[in-house]
């Protein structure tokens, strides 16, 4: 499963894909304060990129794949991850 579901977190693994956004924006809407694990992501879907933009979550783990991070991290930076 590319992204592991709890109350406080969702941790975003290997390659999440569009199938996963609709699970991901419904966790988003049940779960106001969750925030985003993305450390073993390895590639992100446009469409899950943009549900967490506009979601403005904490993100407690850039990915570990550098070049995801450079791509992603000026993207989903609010002023509070700054």
């Amino acid at each position: 499963m590319p992204i592991v579901y709890s109350e406080d977190k969702a941790i975003f693994e290997s390659v999440v894909t569009i199938q996963e956004v609709d699970d991901l924006h419904e966790w988003l809407l049940a779960h106001p304060k969750g925030s985003i694990d993305l450390a073993a992501c390895e590639h992100l879907h446009t469409a899950a990129l943009q549900t967490l933009s506009s979601a403005g979550r904490t993100i407690l783990a850039w990915p570990d794949v550098e070049e995801l991070k450079q791509w992603i991290e000026p993207l989903l930076t609010t002023q509070e991850n700054k």
